[in-house]
């Protein structure tokens, strides 16, 4: 009996330091330092945090810009006096909230900002903003404070780890800040505030950071590693398919609409499996920021590749932010410019013969719209008032044709009408003009109804009308959306992409060589009050010996006739107009037009061609 109480009396009590050690261990595994650590050094890490500071709810807390803090139990708010007028004014107050495993760090020194702050500014420099501390919630607040001379023997005893802790506890947020370019016209005494509200978070290899479909909440930086962008869905629609066999168009439209909805990258990989990765994101690079001022949920899914640190900032605490900071505007033209110029990179014809004088105006008139699945965007017989282009997801197109029998007693009876589905429109294509440059029927054809959660760009009438009246590109387009079966070929040869459709037709049937004179006679017409005499003598000489002439390579068939009157304009002494191939023009396009236009319009590639502009 004695030997045992001896046995039990030996045994000591973990000292204080243990507890707050093992304590402190817990805590760390909440904090994005975890990730880098490992359980052979996690405990001489946790000796770098064995200060503590203790404080109560609605208490102020002072603390040292020069240490590190970590919250260990209770929450902290953050808020805020900025000045303005030459003044210090408290902020409307509350910016963010600090939890268990959160990072407080007020390294960045008013000496920090005055170095941003132009010389100049003698009165404003003595101003720099002050983060003001406050515990909150219902519990104590225990705060573990970083001896810094620790953790810098911490660091140069790790070196492998060195590049991520420093990176966390003391590298310039602000500077971080301003890769973004909606960030970069803040005053740098604002960007402090709002690099004290950033959290970091690091994910491991291979860890989903938010999947597609998730609630938009953070805007993330990369701070270090590697992460994904993956579109885990593919284009699957007839049109598509026919149009993915000629250098996958449409699925190249789709996934870089959606990397430019979350992403400001620029690379791009496809891989052809069940999931696309359509870019790689690395120190440095942004994502998420369009859930920070749109209410849209995330269009892609993005993975680590690799170990991965991340500045991150909360949707709500950006808003907070934004009361102290107006920048919505700024934020939502960056946004809107990098779809616009996406959308415009992609070939979508209606878009190239834009002037590039008339994109801001584009980006200024677009509104961003996020609409939920099965989403009545307009019915038939609305009065059309917008035009729109998808971004992200995909709608139904359908119409109402009323039975012959019904009568004015029961025009209303859904029994009477009968609903034909026309197709799906996907990201890259539009609809709702036909309305807008229609004159003689401003109403809408057709009822358009989101199939998914889709996200589109509108544009209103009046900006319409000052955007694409003067582009004939986008006109010709319109125009065949308006004919459809009935456009002719004057309409086809307007636009680019039915020029290079009808040519592969014509080659088919050897016939090439009319198109190709008829775009070099128009070219030379329509370019000639640019052209010298003698530029204008050159190029009529060329196109007359590959085309008009007996022995020419690419001769087109014209009557002997018109091919003496050609021979005596080209080599006589009258004066050059650029009328000089109009009787040419004429023959060749009436043959074009007799033989050959009939049979491409029953042809596959005019079905593709007007399935690829989604004429339906």
């Amino acid at each position: 009996m004695g030997s045992a109480i001896s046995v039990q009396c030996a045994r000591k009590s973990p000292s204080r330091t243990e507890i707050l050690l093992a304590r402190t261990v817990e805590v760390l595994k909440h904090t994005p330092f975890h990730q880098y650590l490992t359980s052979d050094n996690i405990q001489e890490f946790a000796r770098c945090f064995l200060d503590t500071l203790n404080s109560s709810p609605g208490k102020k807390i002072d603390l040292d810009s020069q240490r590190i803090y970590i919250v260990a139990e209770g929450q902290v708010d953050l808020s805020t006096a900025y000045p303005e007028a030459l003044t210090k004014v408290e902020a409307a107050g509350y910016l963010c909230r600090k939890r268990e495993g959160d990072i407080i760090c007020l390294k960045h020194t008013k000496e920090n900002v005055r170095m941003k702050i132009p010389a100049k500014n003698k009165q404003i420099k003595d101003l720099s903003e002050d983060i003001i501390v406050t515990g909150s919630g219902d519990a104590e607040i225990l705060l573990l404070c970083a001896d810094m001379m620790e953790l810098n023997n911490f660091i140069k005893a790790h070196p492998d780890l060195s590049t991520v802790i420093e990176t966390i506890t003391t590298a310039q947020i602000e500077d971080k800040l301003l890769l973004m370019p909606f960030l970069q016209q803040v005053m740098p005494s604002k960007l402090r505030v709002l690099a004290a509200m950033c959290r970091y978070e690091a994910f491991d290899s291979g860890q989903t950071v938010f999947e597609e479909d998730d609630q938009a909440e953070k805007l993330y930086l990369v701070l270090s590693g590697v992460a994904q962008v993956i579109a885990k869905e593919t284009p699957t629609t007839r049109v598509l398919q026919v149009m993915a066999s000629k250098r996958n168009l449409f699925s190249e439209q789709s996934v870089a609409l959606q990397r430019s909805l979350e992403c400001s990258c620029q690379k791009q990989t496809l891989e052809q499996s069940t999931e696309i990765v359509i870019a790689e994101l690395k120190s440095g690079d942004y994502f998420g920021e369009t859930g920070l001022i749109f209410n849209i949920d995330r269009t892609c899914k993005v993975r680590t590749y690799e170990k991965a640190l991340f500045l991150t900032v909360h949707k709500v605490d950006f808003k907070n932010f934004l009361k102290i900071c107006p920048m919505e505007r700024s934020l939502e033209v960056v946004i809107k410019e990098r779809m616009v110029s996406k959308l415009s990179s992609l070939g979508i014809p209606f878009l190239s013969g834009i002037p590039q004088e008339m994109y801001s105006r584009l980006t200024d008139s677009v509104t961003i719209n996020a609409v939920p699945r099965d989403h009545v965007i307009f019915r038939q017989g609305d009065i059309g008032d917008k035009f729109y282009i998808i971004v992200h997801g995909s709608v139904q197109v359908t119409t109402n044709t009323e039975h012959e029998e019904s009568d004015s007693e029961n025009e209303s009876d859904p029994e009477t009408k009968s609903t034909s589905r026309l197709g799906t429109l996907n990201p890259g294509q539009y609809f709702g003009e036909m309305a807008l440059v229609n004159s003689d029927n401003n109403l809408r054809s057709a009822t358009v109804t989101s199939s998914k959660k889709s996200i589109l760009l509108s544009i209103d009438k009046e900006s319409f009308h000052t955007i694409f009246g003067s582009n004939s590109e986008a006109l010709a387009e319109f125009e065949l959306r308006v004919l459809k079966s009935r456009a002719q070929l004057c309409h086809i040869l307007k636009h680019s992409l039915g020029r290079a459709s009808f040519r592969d037709f014509l080659e088919k049937e050897h016939a090439g060589e009319n198109i190709d004179f008829w775009v070099a006679a128009t070219n030379f017409a329509n370019e000639f009050p640019q052209l010298s005499n003698e530029q204008g003598q050159a190029r009529a000489k060329q196109i007359y010996l590959t085309f008009c002439t007996e022995y020419a390579d690419r001769q087109v068939n014209l009557p002997h006739k018109i091919m003496l009157e050609l021979d005596s304009l080209i080599h006589g002494d009258r004066d050059w107009k650029p009328d000089v191939f109009n009787a040419a023009l004429s023959e060749i396009y009436k043959l074009m037009e007799k033989d050959n236009f009939r049979r491409y319009k029953s042809s596959q590639g005019f079905k593709d061609y007007f399935g690829g502009l989604g004429i339906l």
